[in-house]
């Protein structure tokens, strides 16, 4: 520091890496008093606001938009302001464009200088995708990892990573975070309930990943300066209601009722407002009852339709068409009828449009949510629940289920299982006495 004229002034050196926008090798900048304790308690600020101004400076030449933006945020946090864009600025009131500009005046700040880019709004908020929102966490919000161990790090990291990472995962793309509407939310909801009606998820995990992307909603706004009384409202707010529910054994088959299927899916043309893979795909479901991955990840080399019983084998793959199955018993041959023979007859490759995407699901209930087909606290999830039915109702003992089902037999007896099982001339038999009759697309 230095005195001039009774007033205490900064005296700072200018660091090499700003040489390319700042030719002096010092900055002065007047701090305002002259006392010397006041002095130094205003040093460190004042050089933050100067370092603030340099890095959005020095992003400007940055080819990532994002960077600028990142530094003129920061700077206009360091004049105790937050970020808004000119647009937002003009739709508010006067008085709040007049304080930022009486700032500008009181720090002799140019009109053309990085300042007043910063306090009017100059440049535009960058379009992030989820993906980028995630991983940008840890910068973001350094203060939140600083001093935790190197697991404790990456376990913070993933919180954000790994919910986001299921959005694009079940959408089938990396949607512009600000763009994600209510209905893509509750898509990935659907989703996700698949997943827990198959076992594959438990319910309360599935309601902590909607939470956490309500809170990554919330965060971002919050990084970005955005008032919370002016946040746009979260696409996943309250979402996640009810999922915990479903772990407990009678929450969890919410079936599509057997007049649904019978009426608005299997009759001829029903189903027409779909692409011919996401019909069929349900098509098969109807009558297989299997998991939906298990059919939309099925190689082409699973699918025998020229054997005297035309049917597929859910089975571990390796090699090109790599795949693990949930479980032993989940590997059996599932014969085809009715609606499933014909939707695998126009499709005897199997699915590429879905194969190995994991979008099935989100494209299935929102089409049949949109076309009023399904209520919407039912998913397409509900399905193998409701073959379940049918197989109760047709007077099928629990073990023939389980073994339909490709559930353990071992576990519905209560005891170890000998023999060779159900034979598939016993499994076409338990599949014809339920197809359902009703001609199909």
């Amino acid at each position: 520091m230095i005195l001039r004229e009774g007033i205490w002034h900064l005296r700072m050196r200018v660091p090499k890496k700003f040489a390319l926008i700042e030719s002096r090798s010092e900055i002065h900048r007047s701090l305002n008093t002259g006392d010397l304790d006041d002095a130094e308690a205003r040093k460190s600020i004042v050089k933050q606001k100067i370092l603030a101004e340099l890095n959005a400076g020095l992003s400007s030449h940055s080819p990532h938009a994002n960077n600028h933006y990142e530094a003129i945020a920061e700077l206009t946090a360091t004049r105790s302001f937050a970020y808004r864009t000119a647009q937002e600025l003009a739709e508010g009131d006067s008085a709040t464009i007049m304080d930022r500009v009486l700032s500008l005046l009181e720090n002799k700040d140019a009109p053309t200088s990085t300042a007043a880019t910063a306090l009017l709004g100059g440049i535009e908020r960058p379009t992030l995708t989820i993906t980028e929102v995630a991983v940008s966490m840890p910068n973001w919000f350094s203060e939140n990892i600083k001093g935790k161990a190197a697991r404790a790090q990456k376990t913070w990291c993933a919180q954000w990573t790994r919910p986001a990472s299921k959005v694009v995962e079940l959408l089938g793309r990396d949607p512009v975070f600000t763009e994600i509407e209510r209905q893509d939310a509750v898509a990935l909801r659907d989703a996700l309930k698949d997943r827990i009606l198959e076992d594959d998820l438990l319910g309360k995990s599935a309601k902590k990943e909607l939470r956490l992307l309500n809170t990554l909603w919330e965060k971002f706004h919050e990084h970005a300066g955005i008032d919370e009384r002016e946040m746009p409202r979260s696409p996943f707010y309250n979402l996640g209601k009810g999922f915990a529910k479903m772990d407990e054994e009678e929450g969890r088959k919410p079936e599509v009722p057997v007049d649904i299927i019978r009426d608005l899916i299997v009759p001829t043309g029903a189903l027409d407002f779909m692409n011919d893979e996401l019909r069929d795909i349900i098509l098969i479901l109807v009558e297989t009852g299997a998991r939906q991955s298990e059919i939309t990840d099925l190689p082409p080399r699973s699918i025998y339709l020229n054997d005297t019983i035309p049917h597929i084998s859910i089975e571990k793959e390796t090699g090109e068409w790599a795949r693990e199955i949930k479980n032993k018993p989940s590997k059996r041959k599932i014969p085809l009828v009715g609606a499933a023979l014909a939707a695998f007859q126009r499709h005897p490759e199997g699915f590429p449009r879905y194969r190995f995407k994991g979008t099935f699901s989100a494209a299935a209930n929102k089409a049949l949510h949109v076309h009023k087909i399904l209520p919407e606290n039912i998913t397409i999830g509900g399905l193998r629940h409701s073959l379940e039915t049918r197989l109760i109702n047709a007077g099928f003992p629990n073990d023939e289920r389980a073994a339909l089902m490709g559930h353990s037999v071992k576990k519905a007896r209560g005891r170890e299982v000998y023999g060779d099982g159900m034979s598939l001339e016993e499994r076409l038999s338990a599949h014809n006495k339920i197809m359902f009759k009703s001609p199909t697309a």
